[in-house]
């Protein structure tokens, strides 16, 4: 039984599960849940969606009101047959935490209310100086959406409870730990100065633990307590403030918060205050950021970003409102926004006569969701009369996960229009490849925290980079590296088959002006064409589970390779079982994978390879030759073999290709006649 009775009236929204939209467009604008509570509330919704029996759920939760600010309301969630749609009511309720529960059903921690009244009920610990100071540590699970859709929400809840045992364990019995909703938590707790680093680190760590196959990664943000008392909303904001700033950071794991942070941060309450406002009186910036060819420096693309010139705040970082944008759904709007301004700048360089390359416009996942959004993007494209080839699309793989179906349908829909669609972060996630397998992507954009902290071709980040350009190459793609910096990353992008690069080596995003004046000073080039695959064979095929190319490698009698041969360098991409076997030493592929194709050629044997590999590209027929070679095992023993290789040429691009080879270890005939003269009859 609720503590307070709830006002009058209350409102009723009609969710369609399957299209993952309200029912009109307009309840969509009307029902704007609070930021930090959008993932309890779809958590909501995707537990209706999956129910196998009628059933309600309810809690309570802060949304926005008809004059624009948040109050607490009680939201039902209610399934009333499975399939069919999911009603959502509110009712405004008054007072601030209605719940008189104060324990955390999934993790056994306190609750937001819980918290609230243990900080309420221990006041003097927080103002006493002479004490050591309690520490707040605030964290989430970096993409906790991704396990629920890729393993179910049961695991999901595996995973909640299993933080919920770490933080209780590491609170103590002088702490407090507690589950303010989804995947975030909080832990209360005090540790003297020189202590409070390794806490953290160790909390993480021991998350880091969980047994899934996914790095269940956590950043964390930390709120050391003063003499002055704060309640526990003030503690955990202060909290997440300081963990907005390396939240979903590699390198940095945590963040300690500082007066400065507040002052200079605003507080998502301010920015979805502001954000229809800003919209209205178009304060939403566009910079393009151009993209380069850097084997012959000229341009061939440019990214539209956005920036908030707020007329009070100044400019106001889209690392602070996109992701708020993201939570309340009104970044499709923004989308929509940008869209236009591009294709409004597009125009303008048509109608100028200028040279133009395409530019590409961001989408996100709650697009794809939205009502008629293609129709609305084709709709706004044929406003401003603008060449489809001109506007490329770009989503992340976080978009296509657990929907590929879904997305592939509107893939169609967009390449029927014209558009190019890019995927965004190739590499960040964990699906990249599968995705890349389901979905008709018509270029990569790579995610370049591979090579963070100074990385290069001798280490892990470069080794993962070039095995995932040349794959992507092979399957007909083009690449395009961002966040490229230094002239050392370009120049070994390009060693491994990725010249198109955007990043502060070539330019920083430049508002309009800057960007039509940079537009008129350099060298346009052709725009990033498609790789050419011989008719030989389909080599996309050998990356497809399904194809016959795949079906007769992997069952070939005898020992078959795919290699890349680029610049006089030879790297095998994938063996079968049988030339293992035939290589003999008990190798395994990674033994073979992570060596030259050439190693152990003396120089005549080298130059005979090479020259097959020559002919072979001068005729694109099959060729063969028999080269001896010393293979070295895992062990260090080493044996000479006598190997005779067919190979032919089933793919090229402009500075590489990729060969089909066939093996047959002949050592033991070479051997034997050679020993035939000295037989006696």
């Amino acid at each position: 039984m609720r503590d307070t009775m709830p006002k009058q009236g209350s409102r009723m929204f009609v969710y369609n599960a399957e299209e993952k939209a309200f029912a009109t467009a307009s309840q969509t604008d009307c029902l704007v849940i609070a930021p930090e509570d959008m993932d309890c509330f779809n958590r909501m919704l995707e537990e209706a969606a999956s129910l196998k029996q009628p059933a309600a759920n309810y809690a309570t939760l802060r949304a926005q009101t008809e004059d624009g600010g948040f109050a607490n309301y009680y939201v039902g969630v209610i399934c009333a047959a499975p399939g069919s749609d999911i009603i959502i009511t509110l009712t405004e309720i008054s007072g601030v935490c209605l719940n008189s529960q104060k324990i955390d059903s999934l993790t056994g921690l306190l609750n937001r209310n819980g918290l609230s009244a243990w900080v309420d009920e221990h006041e003097e610990i927080f103002t006493d100086i002479e004490d050591e100071k309690y520490m707040v540590v605030y964290f989430d699970v970096q993409r906790f959406k991704v396990v629920n859709e890729m393993y179910g929400l049961a695991e999901g809840d595996r995973l909640l409870k299993y933080i919920g045992e770490v933080v209780a364990e590491a609170a103590g019995e002088d702490g407090v730990g507690c589950h303010l909703d989804s995947d975030r938590f909080v832990i209360v707790v005090k540790r003297p100065p020189d202590k409070r680093d390794l806490f953290v680190e160790t909390l993480l760590d021991e998350i880091l633990d969980f047994d899934l196959p996914f790095e269940v990664s956590c950043n964390a943000g930390i709120y050391v307590t003063t003499k002055n008392f704060h309640s526990a909303d003030t503690l955990v904001d202060r909290a997440i403030i300081a963990q907005s700033l390396v939240k979903g950071s590699y390198t940095k794991r945590f963040n300690y918060y500082t007066e400065e942070l507040r002052k200079n941060l605003l507080t998502e309450q301010e920015i979805i205050g502001m954000m229809r406002a800003g919209l209205r009186d178009e304060q939403f910036a566009i910079y393009y950021q151009p993209q380069y060819d850097h084997a012959t420096g000229m341009l061939v693309g440019a990214e539209a970003l956005v920036r908030w010139q707020h007329p009070e705040k100044g400019l106001i970082s889209p690392g602070l409102f996109i992701p708020v944008f993201e939570k309340n759904g009104f970044i499709t709007q923004l989308d929509l926004y940008v869209f236009e301004k591009v294709c409004q700048f597009l125009r303008f360089c048509l109608d100028e006569g200028m040279v133009i390359v395409p530019i590409s416009t961001n989408l996100t996942r709650h697009d794809f969701f939205y009502p008629n959004f293609i129709d609305t993007l084709e709709g706004i494209r044929k406003k401003y009369d603008i060449p489809p080839e001109f506007i490329r699309l770009e989503i992340t793989e976080s978009v296509a996960l657990g929907n590929s179906q879904f997305i592939n349908e509107a893939m169609e829909r967009l390449h029927s229009y014209g558009y190019v669609v890019e995927m965004d972060d190739f590499g960040s996630g964990y699906s990249s490849l599968n995705i890349l397998k389901d979905i008709d992507f018509d270029i990569i954009k790579l995610d370049m925290r591979f090579l963070e902290n100074g990385q290069d071709e001798t280490n892990r980040g470069g080794t993962i980079l070039s095995s995932v350009v040349r794959m992507v190459n092979w399957l007909g793609v083009p690449v395009i590296a961002e966040g490229v910096e230094t002239v050392s990353q370009a120049n070994f992008l390009k060693s491994i088959g990725c010249n198109y690069i955007q990043g502060f080596l070539y330019s920083k995003p430049l508002p309009e002006d800057e960007y039509k004046q940079h537009i008129s000073m350099t060298n346009v080039g052709v725009s990033i064409p498609q790789k050419k695959l011989l008719d030989t064979l389909d080599a996309g095929n050998f990356f497809a589970n399904d194809s016959l190319e795949e079906l007769i490698f992997n069952n070939f009698v005898g020992g078959a390779a795919i290699f890349d041969y680029r610049d006089g360098k030879l790297e095998i991409v994938r063996v079968n079982e049988s030339y293992l076997a035939e290589l003999g030493l008990e190798l395994s592929e990674k033994d073979v994978m992570s060596q030259s194709l050439l190693d152990g050629f003396d120089d005549e044997g080298r130059e005979s390879y090479l020259e097959m590999l020559e002919r072979a590209i001068e005729t694109g027929a099959e060729q063969e030759c028999e080269t001896w070679r010393t293979l070295t095992s895992a062990d260090g023993r080493e044996e000479r073999l006598c190997v005779r290789s067919n190979v032919i040429m089933v793919g090229k691009s402009k500075d590489a290709y990729l060969f089909y080879a066939r093996i047959r270890n002949i050592t033991s005939e070479i051997d034997g006649i050679a020993v035939l003269p000295d037989l006696k009859m």
